[in-house]
């Protein structure tokens, strides 16, 4: 059986401006997106975050830490510090554990994320490409994954009503989702081709934003020089991935035509 998607858009998202980001780990939105989400909430626009895992299996930067709990409320804390330093209003977090995410409930997560964009209703939605992003990581495949198929499902009545059942929740159809993107790499630079860019953040206005959204993310530290190599660029770079097209190949602002 086919499943019905095309559902019908309330006009008052059609009215407000909101951006939602789902990423895998703490840090992943200071990576990719830091400059776009300041863009936008210096511009009144309301940002949103999902994140599937603490993070509790990565670095310490030589910060003390009795376990992995330890390392992921650690990192938890760092995401809200560095959120709040975009602008970024909301933050949800699943706390699946850091690596393992081809392994978690791929149904649960997928319900998580349905449910977060039914709560913030955004315009638009960003998220890794399916390559998992210049590290190719196996956490960033997933999210990819199963963003892209929330992006549909979130719209449809028929998934997961348990979360309209009680009339606080509706259905929600955002109108684009981009892909986390980039030129392509030289030969030899080991990172992956993603997806063509066809939007490009300016994200010189708010480097020193960006830097100190990263320093806050005081266990990660160690790898400031792979933030200053990928990160640090011109641009924030997106691609398209689904949803209402663009009206030119290279847009400049992800709102631009909705």
């Amino acid at each position: 059986m086919t499943l019905d998607i095309t559902v019908p858009v309330d006009i008052r998202d059609r009215e407000r401006r909101s951006l939602a980001c789902i990423f895998a780990h703490p840090d992943d939105e200071t990576f990719s997106s830091a400059a776009t989400l300041t863009h936008y909430s210096r511009d009144g626009v309301d940002c949103s975050l999902f994140c599937a895992t603490d993070g509790d299996a990565g670095r310490s930067s030589g910060l003390p830490v009795a376990s992995r709990a330890d390392l992921g409320r650690l990192r938890r804390a760092e995401l809200h510090e560095a959120a709040a330093i975009l602008g970024v209003r909301s933050i949800q977090s699943a706390g699946l554990p850091d690596g393992e995410l081809p392994q978690a409930d791929a149904e649960s997560l997928l319900g998580d994320i349905v449910h977060f964009l039914r709560v913030h209703r955004p315009q638009v939605v960003v998220t890794f490409g399916p390559e998992g992003g210049p590290n190719a990581h196996r956490d960033h495949r997933v999210i990819s994954r199963l963003a892209t198929a929330a992006f549909y499902l979130a719209g449809s009545p028929s998934e997961w009503p348990e979360q309209l059942d009680r009339g606080a929740l509706t259905i929600h159809s955002a109108r684009r989702l981009y892909y986390v993107s980039w030129e392509a790499p030289a030969p030899g630079d080991g990172v992956p081709h993603a997806v063509p860019l066809s939007a490009r953040i300016d994200a010189r206005p708010w480097h020193e934003t960006k830097r100190k959204a990263f320093a806050a993310h005081r266990t990660q530290l160690s790898l400031r020089e792979s933030f200053e190599k990928l990160a640090m660029g011109d641009t924030e770079d997106f691609a398209l991935a689904t949803g209402e097209p663009q009206r030119r190949s290279v847009i400049h602002d992800l709102f631009e035509g909705l």
